[in-house]
């Protein structure tokens, strides 16, 4: 407020108005004083600027090189920002995380090229959603999620499954015993889910393979900065150029129909039913000694893929892009995997008592283990 009061009377005076410099990592100007006004540029750390006019609320007329328009103006300065000062304010322990994230992210965006201001960013951001996550009373979503995974690595297991079937899109995981945050950079935005799992290893030596069970309690959304995405992703995988895979965002289930879906079981045996002694049997995949399965997986971003197998190898996947639920069904609108065809499905529910489900004329059983097999044997190139 001072740096505007001494400008403007510098220019009531006839002067040119002392220079002011923008303090935040990247700060709006907009075309009029208002927080949904158009905007014009983003004006990096350090941007020297001249305040014109003060006004109501706390806005300022400026004129930044060329242009001129309107910018809050507590976050301009009579001094540029320092590095070393910056630097220094993001590794004091008297200031919340929060506080010391924000000087980092503007300190290494004065510094693009310190590796060691990037990594203290990307330390303090993770340490401030971790630390957000178990401080929490009140989730704003409950998201349940269940995978198996092949990694005995927490981070590395939650990070790389939740890139499956994504396209474009780069991912980091951290963990802290059963907390986790996962961020996800796209060109434009950054999306963070926060939340807690339980990650089952107690086999791995045997099966090479981890349990991992948890709900996404929160998720936000933000525009991206240059110095973020390169803080949290520079070691980060590549992302994957896959466009047959749906893009970050794309057939996440609204709440009442995953909510629909949840309800059910994830994994169904399929049935035949025309056994001479009216038994049903569960049709056998020899190979796998296992058989055959419709799959209901539900992920970690709220999506659900159907996974439909079937006796000569067939394997059939879909998305579920809506749901809706009865007492006595389930209507499905599918798209197959690489979004080309949809159709609707109607899977009817069991009897009261009962354990058979029809999904059109197919029969499936969520008793696993009621049922006697078909048999067969395993050929070289599948059941």
């Amino acid at each position: 407020m001072k740096t505007m009061l001494l400008g403007l009377l510098v220019a009531a005076a006839g002067g040119e108005p002392p220079p002011a410099y923008v303090l935040g990592s990247s700060v709006n100007l907009r075309k009029e004083a208002g927080k949904t006004a158009e905007i014009l540029q983003k004006l990096p750390i350090g941007t020297e600027c001249r305040t014109l006019e003060s006004l109501k609320g706390g806005w300022a007329r400026v004129r930044c090189g060329e242009a001129e328009g309107f910018v809050v103006g507590a976050f301009l300065g009579p001094e540029k920002p320092s590095v070393e000062k910056l630097a220094a304010e993001a590794k004091d322990p008297k200031r919340t995380l929060l506080q010391r994230e924000e000087s980092a992210l503007r300190a290494a965006t004065l510094a693009p090229e310190d590796a060691g201001l990037q990594k203290a960013l990307a330390t303090l951001f993770f340490e401030r959603n971790l630390e957000a996550v178990a401080r929490l009373k009140k989730p704003s979503l409950r998201r349940p999620f269940e995978f198996d995974c092949t990694v005995d690595d927490p981070a590395r297991c939650l990070g790389g499954t939740s890139a499956l079937f994504v396209d474009g899109v780069k991912v980091r995981a951290e963990t802290k015993k059963n907390l986790f945050v996962i961020a996800f950079g796209t060109a434009e935005t950054l999306t963070v889910y926060r939340g807690r799992f339980r990650f089952d290893n107690k086999h791995f030596e045997r099966t090479q393979e981890v349990h991992v069970q948890g709900e996404v309690l929160e998720e936000n959304t933000s525009a991206i900065t240059h110095s973020l995405d390169r803080a949290l992703f520079s070691e980060a995988a590549m992302p994957s150029k896959n466009e047959l895979w749906p893009a970050f965002g794309r057939y996440v289930l609204s709440e009442a129909a995953a909510q629909g879906v949840a309800e059910i079981s994830s994994e169904w045996a399929l049935l035949s039913l025309e056994s001479e002694d009216g038994v049903p049997r569960m049709r056998w995949n020899a190979c796998l000694k296992r058989p055959y399965k419709l799959l209901l997986r539900r992920d970690i971003h709220g999506r659900v893929l159907v996974v439909i197998e079937g006796p000569g190898g067939g394997l059939e996947r879909y998305w579920v892009t809506a749901a809706s639920k009865s007492e006595s069904s389930l209507d499905l609108t599918l798209e197959d995997f690489y979004g080309r065809h949809a159709r609707q499905e109607r899977f009817k529910l069991p009897e009261p008592g009962a354990d058979i489900a029809f999904l059109g004329k197919a029969a499936y059983t969520y008793a696993l283990s009621k049922y006697p097999d078909t048999g067969g044997e395993c050929r070289e190139g599948g059941p």
